[in-house]
């Protein structure tokens, strides 16, 4: 059986992955140090308490056939408020377990981020699109993304991949357990109950939402991708993004249309634009778009999930 490493497989992307990578046959090792906000442990699939950085961490992760890195200290305000502490895992860390993955010849996934680009020079925002981070933590992606072209990606490397994720969105459940992540929708979702959707100014800010199932689907690709010919020696960036894009406002508007659908006796929602916590730090850009023809192609993987057919879900759990 194929061995797969996966760090972090205890956070809100990791409880997702692990049945999908159980159902393709995977032999797994799983590890996580439990230090984030979501702890989501399957009964089928233990988790080691273990800090990748550890030396049994190295040495789950280094008798692996693949291993896919999603552990981090993670989020623009905490990278922005920490940059030691995070710089230290996102950066020191992540470089240190690709450089001995490499050397035990482990092709390696990382987990990345749309943040990386910043403000491109030209859209839509492709693969080949350079890094051009504005603030700390879309640079502690950038130079994830760099240990690893370094490492696993040089001519005599084993071979990685960079997995740029757009806004994940939707939930899941280990038991009875709902499963969800503090992402802009399922804010939304949560307010709704309140009667008053708070919109971050200034509301325009574009964004493309993915839903977590077209991630997982991206992420098992990857795998299968890092056991062919083809990524030996070589870095490649995919764009794990559905091309869906809406500003936060618009958004606003078709959850409240949603609402209002699934409960018609209900008063309508209000929306109201209040003051952007992360105003100084998140790219507030109008225009935002991305190509993702190949990552389609090379993945042979489709977003199957859209917002139109996810809020119903969404607004109803």
């Amino acid at each position: 059986m194929v061995r797969v490493g996966v760090t972090g497989a205890s956070g809100f992307l990791g409880g997702a992955l692990v049945p999908a990578l159980a159902r393709h046959g995977y032999d797994l090792r799983l590890l996580d140090d439990r230090s984030g906000p979501i702890e989501a442990v399957h009964a089928d699939w233990p988790v080691a308490r273990e800090d990748f950085r550890s030396p049994t961490g190295q040495r789950l992760l280094g008798d692996c056939d693949v291993v896919l890195h999603l552990a981090a200290l993670s989020g623009v305000m905490l990278c922005a408020q920490e940059p030691e502490r995070t710089r230290a895992v996102n950066v020191e860390g992540t470089a240190a377990l690709f450089r001995d993955l490499a050397e035990r010849s482990v092709p390696v996934a990382f987990a990345s981020s749309f943040a990386v680009v910043g403000v491109p020079e030209r859209l839509p925002i492709t693969e080949e699109t350079p890094p051009r981070p504005t603030h700390e933590y879309a640079r502690q992606k950038a130079q994830g993304e760099e240990a690893l072209l370094r490492a696993a990606g040089a001519p005599s490397g084993p071979g990685g991949a960079v997995l740029r994720m757009s806004n994940l969105y939707g939930r899941y459940r280990i038991g009875e357990r709902v499963i969800g992540k503090g992402n802009v929708l399922n804010l939304f979702s949560a307010q709704a109950r309140t009667g008053t959707l708070l919109v971050n100014a200034p509301g325009t800010q574009r964004r493309d939402f993915i839903h977590l199932e077209d991630v997982v689907a991206h992420w098992v690709g990857a795998c299968a991708f890092l056991r062919g010919p083809g990524a030996r020696g070589r870095g490649t960036v995919f764009n794990v993004a559905s091309g869906e894009t809406a500003t936060v406002l618009e958004l606003a508007s078709r959850v409240k249309g949603a609402w209002a659908r699934l409960h018609p006796d209900a008063p309508a929602l209000a929306v109201r634009v209040v003051p952007n916590p992360r105003g100084d730090i998140e790219l507030l850009q109008p225009e935002f778009t991305v190509d993702r023809s190949r990552t389609e192609r090379t993945l042979a993987v489709a977003c199957r999930r859209s917002l139109e057919n996810s809020l119903d879900e969404i607004l109803g759990d």
